[in-house]
């Protein structure tokens, strides 16, 4: 193994300790910046950091432990918990209710599955959305449903949203149903230099009146859909209007 030495040739004690022990220091360390400035100092610690064990888990039935990454039954309280940067793991197998999560910090949201129809987020009728971003964030792997409201509503930050499925319940009243809801202006976000935007990579939209509706001054763009046996597939983003002069409708229409 390669060790890192000072201008004296000396080895730090440091690089001595084993994967286990620095991964539960880095644990102390905050994600932003400190975690971060961490994975820079060599390609173990760039592993180190981002290891599994220190990612906070969504799980009703498990049992935090010193030994495991700290567990909690709700999503909320993760959200409420986590550091800015951090990863939350979502437990599959289960449904997790969901009901207008305030996320104010940067945070990763993966579904634990092999496919995102594994872990379910669900937002039922009176709600109106299931999550609502104000920080750049970056939902994965999830199936995100909504009985009357919004999957996921944007109000500024940078938002990814990869390899999900989400759904609008079918409703009387499913005009007022939408998958993806933006307010966000075209300027940058309060905590990184990026401009407010959404970008949706390899995600399926079902139901609902529109797939996208924004109510900023960001417009949809660069839309692809690739028509799947049970399901639509959609890459876009929704962001600053492009200066060519070429104006994409603000709405997908039904899905």
């Amino acid at each position: 193994m390669k060790r890192h030495c000072d201008e004296d040739g000396n080895v730090s004690a440091v690089h001595f300790l084993d994967d286990g022990c620095l991964v539960r220091i880095f644990s102390f360390l905050t994600p932003l910046p400190d975690r971060f400035n961490a994975a820079r100092v060599c390609r173990r610690w760039h592993g180190l950091a981002s290891d599994r064990r220190m990612w906070l888990r969504v799980d009703h039935s498990a049992v935090a432990s010193l030994l495991q990454s700290p567990v909690f039954p709700t999503l909320q309280d993760a959200v409420s918990a986590a550091k800015p940067g951090d990863t939350i793991l979502i437990s599959s197998g289960v449904t997790h209710v969901s009901t207008n999560i305030y996320i104010d910090k940067p945070l990763c949201l993966l579904g634990e599955g092999l496919s995102p129809e594994d872990t379910l987020l669900l937002c039922p009728r009176g709600f109106e959305s299931a999550l609502e971003f104000s920080a750049s964030s970056r939902v994965a792997n999830l199936t995100i449903m909504a009985e009357l409201g919004s999957c996921l509503l944007h109000r500024k930050g940078s938002l990814l949203v990869e390899g999900c499925a989400l759904r609008c319940i079918e409703h009387p009243l499913e005009h007022l149903s939408c998958a993806i809801v933006s307010t966000a202006d075209a300027v940058p976000s309060a905590y990184t230099l990026q401009q407010n935007g959404v970008s949706v990579i390899e995600t399926k939209i079902e139901g609902g009146k529109e797939a996208v509706r924004t109510y900023g001054t960001l417009v949809l763009q660069e839309v692809r859909v690739v028509y799947a046996r049970a399901a639509l597939v959609f890459w876009f983003n929704v962001s600053k209007k492009c200066l060519s002069g070429l104006e994409t409708p603000i709405f997908i229409g039904n899905v």
